[in-house]
């Protein structure tokens, strides 16, 4: 039997996936999966090669749900702006277009800038539980921080930003593989994807009649210069550019962070951590590599296709499995030691490639300031004994959905 037909990443395989994922890259490092609908790659060198080779490896498919929406969704979503294509759905030189103002709004220079807030920000979440001696870590940090960070940058308001996290962590689900416990649930995070689109439009038409120094008012200029009233087609393209940003902007940095804290604390590497915050950084690398939050990253062969060891048609669909590949045992020595002392090492954990995620230095250095922060501020942190945790239920952004801390 192959290993894909015991692949259940939303149930079985949930709450840890790595038994299963290093006996897949021993006994089937590429194994099809009837769940996903694809092709799951293991193996670092694969999925390098996927992700390198953009003209072969398409990411048309990338935001393909795993499971056709039922009617009454579609009608839901048909609410919205009409779907048009976003640079992470695009390859080559129109990709290329299209991310253009994404690196530019996320360069190092701009990173460096917003560190006095992240600084500041962080320092003011950690203020408001620091005395209670117990908090839900998700819930009053990680799932906040980077929703700050990335709306602000993005150009929301601060009376918008709590709207801005509940609506877009929402709506995250509808296309990254979530398991749904009813159709009432799946219809309310279409609702909140509609919401989202209008939250948006509404900056848009904002910054169209008034620019100012963010996200938003850089993709108006860059695809929709002048001053005349954006057409239909120029509002939806727009929107689903700014949703290309802000919903990856916090999303995987609040899995990271919860996913750190919870690897830390229970292998006593907080201590080490509390001692030396000079290898914040590296740590930073560790948890991204050791408890990479996207699982599954699809792509679609344009051409038929060798890929370790097997034969594929034009058209095949593959599942990169990133968190698979950065344990792999021939990429990294002692890969399923967690040691944030290891020197760091290049991982897949934000892509590669053309697609390589421009926000990658964003979110580092939100959790190296938060490690930092965090060891100064608390360091007698630990897990509440006992508790079970449970990951959030989406094959993109595996993280805690609740993280019980004391002190």
């Amino acid at each position: 039997m192959s290993l894909g037909n015991l692949y259940d990443p939303l149930r079985t395989h949930l709450t840890d996936p790595y038994p299963f994922y290093e006996r897949a890259r021993r006994e089937e490092p590429l194994f099809y999966s009837p769940v996903i609908g694809a092709w799951v790659v293991t193996k670092m060198a694969d999925v390098r090669r996927v992700l390198r080779d953009g003209q072969t490896f398409s990411s048309a498919n990338t935001l393909r749900p795993y499971v056709p929406f039922p009617p009454a969704v579609l009608d839901e979503l048909a609410k919205g702006l009409p779907h048009r294509e976003t640079y992470i759905t695009m390859d080559g030189e129109a990709h290329r277009r299209l991310r253009a103002p994404a690196a530019a709004a996320l360069a190092p220079e701009r990173v460096a800038a917003a560190e006095a807030y992240i600084t500041e920000r962080a320092s003011s979440l950690i203020d408001g539980f620091a005395k209670d001696g117990h908090v839900d870590f998700m819930a009053e940090y990680a799932n906040r921080l980077p929703v700050d960070v990335i709306a602000r940058l993005v150009g929301f308001a601060e009376e918008d930003t709590k709207a801005f996290g509940d609506d877009s962590r929402a709506a995250a689900a509808m296309g990254m593989g979530h398991q749904f416990r009813s159709e009432e649930e799946q219809l309310e995070c279409a609702r909140s994807w509609v919401r989202f689109q209008h939250l948006i439009m509404r900056y848009v038409a904002e910054r169209r009649a008034a620019p100012r120094d963010d996200v938003i008012s850089d993709y108006i200029a860059a695809y929709a210069p002048g001053d005349a009233p954006l057409t239909p087609d120029e509002q939806a393209g727009l929107v689903g550019l700014v949703l290309g940003i802000a919903l990856p902007g916090h999303i995987t940095t609040s899995a990271l962070l919860g996913n750190g804290l919870l690897r830390l604390l229970s292998t006593g590497q907080w201590r080490l951590l509390c001692e030396r915050p000079d290898l914040a950084a590296n740590a930073t690398e560790e948890i991204a590599r050791y408890d990479t939050p996207t699982h599954v990253f699809l792509r679609v062969t344009t051409a038929d296709t060798s890929l370790g060891g097997r034969d594929f048609p034009a058209g095949t669909e593959l599942a990169l499995c990133l968190a698979a590949a950065n344990r792999d045992e021939e990429a990294f020595e002692r890969a399923e030691e967690f040691d944030i002392t290891r020197p760091v090492q290049a991982n897949v954990v934000f892509g590669q490639g053309a697609h390589y995620c421009p926000g990658a230095g964003l979110a580092r250095r939100e959790i190296e300031i938060s490690l930092r922060l965090l060891a100064e501020r608390l360091p007698g942190l630990r897990l509440v004994p006992d508790q079970r945790v449970e990951y959030r239920a989406t094959l993109d952004h595996r993280g805690p959905l609740a993280l019980q801390l004391e002190w």
